[in-house]
């Protein structure tokens, strides 16, 4: 091919009257080549043509576009590869090419066959709307490490949010969060943008469905509800945003908690103090001045508030337990065998009522795996009466192994009467608390007195086993004065 120099030296020596032989006798180039150059009136560029070879694959292209076709109606972790693509070239077709010819190939198509990137619009959100979304986090919950999670409610106009943890996801504990925010912040916001995955309800397609409890919280307080889009996290960017602020700033490092509902009181504090001093992303003036506008714009807080507890019923097994919320199993009394009972589901309590309304125990609400029994305390009452089941008791592993072998020796009536003590501990106290401070009493004494336990009990609540006794005010000024002294 003759580049653009050689073509350019042709024409201009053409111009100062070298012939055609010369001109070929310089450069090489044949006669009709020069003639076409030089008679040539437009040098413009034209657009490249790509122009393909046949290929190996070409016979097989269509089992491939249909592969591919396919695939666009199939969830996208489960399409072909091009290595799959292969493979059932190979199995299922008598093509004998290459891996790297059906690779190019593939890629190419889906190229053309793929959409554009969405596009996302810029949002833009007035004074008093907001958005909600759970997170999770690790605690330190008496003693016990858990995985639990935690409500955040997000106002995106000033970027303010307030959080609550709880052991659970489900309505209740939405409705809560939303009740206790609401309080906190004096006002409902007029708009709230849930996520499809919360307790509050679900989306499918245009069609919602709220939970019943929330529903009633909805109804009660008037704020507006969006449901986002399922995978479409953009759609309340804002919340999603401030779940990690609230875990990497308020929850790191992890939380030990001994009072939950103490903890989330002060949670709502520390939220408003260290979000209202950021500056804001885009506005540049410190959240908690915008924040004024956000609480200028909810509605008003009803006169009476909301109960967050959904009820249910169930039957008391021979046990007096009923199991309940995903197969937890909780013991309600020794007396109501067989008997029906209101179950009342809290965000952190569970409560079991008679039929005529009456509470008659309450418990912390258990969530994450079901366990295989109730709680060890809840059956302390049962062996006082049938001494004989003492030995093969959920209380029995619960209390320590000294414990546990000093009450083994015990006579029935004397076994008796100390189950009933521990029952009437275990109101104010953990079956853990009540066996350490009966280890401890006996580790001291050597005897196991009620009243022992009792002031062992009161020590460990008040300043600890290992603190010693306040002295007291100094009293040996009356002493001096008794004596004939001068004060």
């Amino acid at each position: 091919m003759t580049g653009m120099p050689v073509i350019e030296s042709m024409r201009d020596m053409s111009r100062r009257g070298v012939s055609n032989a010369e001109i070929q006798r310089r450069t090489g180039v044949s006669q009709p080549t020069i003639r076409k150059y030089l008679a040539m009136k437009d040098f413009s560029p034209e657009m490249p043509r790509v122009t393909r070879r046949t290929s190996i694959l070409d016979p097989y292209k269509p089992f491939v576009d249909a592969i591919l076709t396919e695939d666009e109606h199939v969830w996208h972790k489960q399409r072909h590869t091009a290595a799959r693509i292969y493979e059932r070239l190979l199995c299922e077709t008598d093509y004998d090419g290459a891996y790297g010819t059906v690779k190019n190939y593939v890629r190419r198509r889906k190229i053309e066959m793929g959409r554009p990137e969405a596009c996302f619009l810029e949002l833009v959100w007035s004074p008093g709307e907001a958005q909600a979304d759970f997170g999770d986090v690790d605690i330190v919950l008496l003693g016990e490490e858990v995985r639990a999670h935690f409500f955040v409610l997000s106002f995106p106009f000033s970027n303010m949010g307030f959080a609550q943890v709880y052991l659970g996801e489900t309505s209740e504990c939405v409705c809560q969060g939303l009740v206790d925010v609401f309080g906190h912040v004096g006002g409902v916001p007029i708009r709230i943008v849930l996520d499809n995955a919360t307790g509050a309800g679900r989306r499918m397609g245009r069609r919602v469905t709220e939970a019943e409890l929330f529903s009633r919280a909805h109804a009660r307080y008037g704020f507006g509800v969006t449901f986002a889009n399922p995978n479409a996290g953009h759609e309340k960017g804002n919340v999603e945003r401030k779940v990690a602020w609230v875990r990497r700033h308020l929850l790191t490092p992890t939380p030990v908690i001994d009072d939950l509902a103490r903890h989330d009181a002060e949670l709502l504090c520390r939220c408003e103090e260290a979000d209202g001093r950021r500056g804001h992303y885009e506005r540049h003036v410190l959240q908690a001045g915008l924040f004024e506008r956000d609480r200028a714009a909810p509605i008003a807080l009803p006169a009476t508030s909301f109960s967050c507890v959904r009820y249910a019923t169930a039957v008391c097994d021979k046990r007096g337990d009923v199991t309940v919320d995903g197969g937890r199993r909780y013991h309600v009394s020794d007396g109501v065998a067989k008997w029906p009972a209101i179950v009342c589901y809290g965000a952190t309590t569970i409560s079991f009522a008679d039929e005529g309304g009456t509470v008659v125990t309450e418990t912390p609400r258990r969530f994450g795996h079901a366990t295989n029994g109730p709680d060890s305390a809840s059956q302390l009452r049962l062996p006082s009466v049938r001494p004989g089941g003492w030995r093969n008791s959920a209380t029995r592993l619960a209390v320590p192994a000294d414990v546990a072998a000093h009450m083994d020796a015990l006579e029935a009536s004397a076994l008796c009467d100390l189950l009933s003590y521990m029952a009437r501990w275990c109101q104010t106290s953990t079956l853990e608390e009540v066996g350490s401070a009966m280890s401890e009493v006996m580790d001291r004494t050597g005897r196991m007195r009620p009243h022992d336990v009792e002031m062992t009990l009161a020590r460990m609540s008040g300043f600890g086993i290992g603190t010693a006794p306040d002295r007291g005010p100094d009293l040996s000024i009356y002493d001096r004065m008794l004596k004939g002294g001068v004060a």
